[in-house]
């Protein structure tokens, strides 16, 4: 038989068991998990007259079923996080769920694909290994508690150690949705993985620390006590406290610079400076100002220090932040 006609019934051989596997429905389609076991995966299938529908059907549905698991972890963890304020509440926490499960699916491929011959329905399977990924958060949660441990290691500097703490805060709130992830994926345990030093007790130390630095408010040059009120109002909120006995001092100054008329407007620009200061040496030190208008000079300077006190929280805040940044 010549070899050109061989070649040719090979090639039919070949072409028609292609179509007969490719009619033949995989396994996978009615039971995922055939070839990926549930210990070690999450799958979800999908089916549309389109592939690309079908294939993102199956990720939401891997989505959707980590979803579940991510609500009844959040449950199972309410009470620790109602315990403080700055924790999200459960509702809150519910509203995010869709988002931290979609968020996951970074770690989701697309293993399978089947074009069914008669319906031309189209099939995918969707596949997380969920011990790859619980990994990968607990490597994010182990380098959380050695950051929070260094923050914790004694220090005689009462602002260094109030600064470490708040860093120790930050890094715990950050790492919030790698806890909620690992125990997501490992709820078939029962056990649920939590932080060493919980929220609240950071806050404690927080607090402790901040019973150290004994500050006092000084402001000159505003009689409306607004300006005094926004720098309260930010100390509390880093968790500093006002002291009869202070050695540390934020001394605020406004001045008025000459004001400018236009038409029957006047406008009267306003120079505030803020000092930290221990003692009599100046810790770190900003400038704001502003221009407001107004019918008189006294409405101009008015509205002048409230755009001042609305924005002294926020830059306070910020250069505050930044020295103590700079402190370790």
């Amino acid at each position: 038989m010549p070899k050109k006609i061989i070649y040719t019934v090979l090639l039919f051989l070949l072409i028609g068991s292609c179509l007969y596997a490719g009619k033949k429905k995989p396994e996978w389609i009615s039971n995922p998990y055939s070839q990926y076991p549930s210990k070690q995966y999450l799958c979800g299938v999908g089916m549309a007259k389109e592939l690309n529908i079908a294939q993102n059907e199956a990720l939401k549905n891997i989505a959707g079923f980590f979803e579940t698991r991510v609500i009844a972890v959040t449950k199972s963890m309410e009470s620790e996080k109602s315990s403080s304020s700055n924790y999200q509440t459960s509702s809150e926490t519910s509203s995010s769920v869709k988002a931290i499960a979609e968020g996951t699916l970074k770690y989701t491929q697309i293993k399978e694909t089947w074009q069914d011959p008669k319906t031309k329905t189209f099939y995918a399977l969707a596949v997380m290994d969920k011990i790859a990924v619980q990994t990968i958060y607990r490597n994010e949660i182990d380098d959380c508690e050695e950051f929070i441990e260094n923050c914790l290691a004694p220090n005689d500097d009462p602002l260094i150690r109030f600064a470490k703490i708040l860093s120790a805060i930050d890094k715990l709130q950050q790492t919030q949705n790698a806890y909620t992830y690992y125990n997501a994926l490992a709820s078939d345990s029962g056990i649920l993985l939590k932080p060493f030093h919980s929220l609240q007790e950071l806050l404690e130390l927080r607090n402790y620390a901040a019973r150290e630095i004994p500050l006092q408010i000084r402001v000159f040059g505003d009689s409306s006590g607004l300006l005094d009120a926004s720098l309260k109002n930010v100390i509390n909120q880093i968790g500093l406290l006002e002291n009869d006995n202070p050695e540390y001092q934020i001394v605020a100054t406004m001045n008025p610079e000459p004001h400018k008329s236009l038409g029957q407007q006047f406008f009267q620009p306003l120079r505030l400076n803020i000092s930290f200061n221990y003692g009599e040496k100046n810790l770190f030190s900003f400038v704001d100002k502003t221009e407001q208008g107004g019918s008189t000079i006294e409405e101009a300077t008015s509205r002048g220090i409230r755009v001042l006190a609305q924005n002294i929280e926020n830059k306070f805040r910020r250069e505050f932040n930044q020295f103590l940044l700079n402190l370790h």
